[in-house]
């Protein structure tokens, strides 16, 4: 019923030596695990460059976001998709960031706010209510940034001040201020899944997502008076 990100939610880091993705040419890439949202992300990234990720790179599957920040840090791959605060102890190790996915037109929803249709049937109120909350908390967010860095710490137990920065930079960079479902970022996963699952092509996006509570709130006003035009 709402997406926090609508994009892959990645930055694309590389080894100081590489300046742009087509020095990433016959290189090692590092991604978690292969068929995961990095993997998804890198891919969709290399053939936007005209680069055929199962040609012209060899794509590692590594572990968890430290253990791609490690290797990274290492030398052993040339590049990786980094969320934060991984993103952030590569970066303080002198490796690039050649990309923001954010800004590349890469549709994926990484994170989102769900229910079921008979929840939002039987007590849409609530569902709205829940919105609205998480309006007003993505708003402080925006807005507090060193109030919602004090809850960070409390709550995610990280207490580095370049952690921390780097980590609010990260939600700043992708998060939805207003939570609307992009169709894009639902349809590339069934055209994924459709590969290696046929029914997967008979299903539309439209029948997993409903933004029709956030388009409500739209129409009521509710996140003009948080934002402003």
């Amino acid at each position: 019923m709402g997406a926090v990100m609508n994009a892959a939610a990645f930055y694309i880091m590389t080894r100081p030596d590489i300046s742009n993705v087509q020095e990433l040419r016959g290189k090692k890439i590092g991604v978690t695990r292969l068929g995961s949202s990095s993997d998804f992300a890198i891919r969709e990234y290399l053939q936007k460059n005209k680069l055929n990720p199962n040609r012209d790179v060899n794509i590692l599957q590594i572990g968890g976001m430290p253990e791609l920040a490690a290797a990274l840090n290492n030398g052993s791959i040339s590049a990786a998709p980094l969320s934060a605060p991984s993103s952030h102890v590569a970066e303080q190790r002198g490796n690039r960031t050649i990309a923001n996915l954010a800004n590349e037109g890469i549709y994926f929803v990484i994170a989102g706010l769900t229910t079921t249709r008979r929840f939002l049937r039987e007590q849409r109120g609530d569902a709205k209510a829940f919105l609205r909350a998480f309006g007003r908390a993505t708003h402080f967010m925006f807005q507090q940034k060193e109030e919602a860095k004090k809850l960070l710490t409390k709550y995610a137990k990280i207490d580095d001040a370049g952690m921390l920065d780097g980590s609010m930079k990260y939600a700043y960079d992708f998060t939805e201020k207003i939570p609307l479902v992009k169709r894009e970022g639902v349809q590339v996963v069934l055209d994924q899944e459709a590969v290696k699952n046929a029914p997967a092509k008979e299903f539309t996006a439209e029948r997993f997502y409903d933004n029709s509570l956030v388009q409500e709130l739209i129409s009521e006003g509710f996140y003009k008076s948080l934002w402003g035009k």
